[in-house]
C-alpha cells in the first residue's frame, strides 16, 4: 500500500502539531538570536521550519510506516506530504495565538497526566528519550495540539449543523445500511483441556453459576467478567463458534467447541432478532456521520483561507536533498 498524498482532518493537527511547540520556540529563538544560521525547509509567516526539527518528524514517520529509503520518488512525495502538513499545523498553531484562543492549564496537565497512565513507570520517559523531546517540551506538544483543536472546535465544528431533512433523505436512500443481522450476546469458558471443559459443563448444567465458573477457569480476557462476549452476529466469529452460539435457544450451556484458542463453553444471555431500524432508532448515527463530513469539507476550506492569506516560503531543492 502507497502513502497517501494528504491526510485528512483532524488527522492533520495530530501529525502536524505534536511537534510545532517546540518549532515555534525554536522558530522565535532563531529570530531573537544573530547567531542563529540554522538552514530551514519552510518559512510560514515569518517562523521556520528548521531541518534538524523536520528530520525528527520524517524519523517518526519511518519508523511507523513502511519503508521507502530506497524509492526516491516516493521518498520525494513523502517528504513534501509532511511538510505541508507541517505548514499546515504551524498555520492553525499561529491562528488559535492570534485569536488567543483560551486554554486552561488544568485541561493541559490532564491531557498529560491521562497519556502518563498508558505507560508502566519509567515507560513514558523512554518514549521521551527515543523522540528527542523532554517533559517539558511534550507538554508543550500537548498544549499546541489542545490549542489548535480548540480553535476548530470553535471556528468550525461547534458552526456545523444538519438540517432534519438532510437527515431523513439519507436514512431513504440508504435503508438497506439500516438492515440489522439476529444478535446474540453469549458468555465464555475457555479451557485447555476437553476434560476442563466436560466437568465444568457438568457443574453448569447441576446448577453452578455460569459467570462465576468463568471468572475462576476461564483462559479468556473476558473471564474476568464472568465471560461475557457482547453482541455479535453472523460472520463475526469463527464458523465453529457461530454456528454453536446461534444455535442456543435458552441460557442452556453449549456442548464443547474446539478452537485453535482451547476448548469452549457458551451460555446465551439474551437474542436480538434481525430488524431494520426505524428512522428515529438511526437518526443519532446518521446525524454524527453527516456532522463528520460537514466538519471535514469546512475544515479544508478554514485551511484554505488561511494559507490564502499566508506567506509560505519552500525550500524544495534541500527537501528532495535531505535523507
Amino acid at each position: 500500500m502507497g502513502y497517501p498524498l494528504r491526510w485528512s482532518w483532524p488527522t492533520v493537527v495530530w501529525l502536524g502539531v505534536l511537534l510545532l511547540s517546540s518549532l515555534s520556540l525554536q522558530c522565535r529563538s532563531g529570530k531573537n538570536d544573530p547567531k542563529a544560521h540554522r538552514p530551514s525547509v519552510a518559512v510560514v509567516n515569518g517562523e521556520p521550519i528548521f531541518v534538524d526539527s523536520f528530520r525528527r518528524e520524517m524519523e517518526l514517520l519511518r519508523n511507523a510506516g513502511p519503508e521507502f529509503k530506497n524509492d526516491r520518488q516516493k521518498a520525494i512525495l513523502v517528504k513534501r506530504e509532511l511538510l505541508e502538513n507541517l505548514i499546515d499545523g504551524q498555520l492553525l498553531l499561529q491562528e488559535a495565538r492570534k485569536k488567543r484562543v483560551p486554554l486552561d492549564p488544568k485541561v493541559v496537565d490532564g491531557s498529560v497526566e491521562l497519556i502518563r497512565q498508558q505507560y508502566t513507570p519509567g515507560g513514558l520517559m523512554e518514549e521521551f528519550l527515543k523522540k528527542g523531546k523532554t517533559p517539558e517540551s511534550f507538554r508543550k506538544d500537548t498544549e499546541s495540539s489542545l490549542l489548535v483543536n480548540s480553535l476548530l472546535k470553535r471556528e468550525v465544528v461547534d458552526r456545523i449543523a444538519v438540517p432534519r431533512e438532510e437527515v431523513t433523505k439519507y436514512y431513504e436512500e440508504h435503508r438497506t445500511a439500516f438492515n440489522k443481522s439476529e444478535r446474540v450476546r453469549v458468555r465464555q469458558i475457555v479451557t485447555k483441556t476437553e476434560e476442563q471443559a466436560l466437568e465444568l459443563r457438568k457443574q453448569i448444567v447441576g446448577g453452578a453459576s455460569f459467570a462465576e465458573l468463568a471468572k475462576k477457569h476461564s483462559l479468556g480476557p473476558e473471564g474476568k467478567n464472568g465471560g461475557d462476549l457482547g453482541y455479535f452476529s453472523r460472520g463475526q466469529m469463527p464458523p465453529a463458534i457461530e454456528e454453536a452460539c446461534l444455535g442456543l435457544r435458552s441460557p442452556e450451556v453449549s456442548r464443547v467447541v474446539t478452537s485453535p484458542y482451547g476448548y469452549h463453553l457458551f451460555q446465551l444471555v439474551d437474542r436480538m432478532p434481525a430488524k431494520q431500524l426505524t428512522l428515529q432508532e438511526a437518526w443519532t448515527e446518521i446525524d454524527k456521520k453527516l456532522v463528520g463530513q460537514k466538519v471535514g469539507e469546512a475544515e479544508k476550506f478554514y485551511l484554505r483561507k488561511l494559507r490564502q492569506d499566508a506567506k509560505i516560503e519552500r525550500d524544495l531543492a534541500l527537501l528532495d536533498r535531505l535523507q
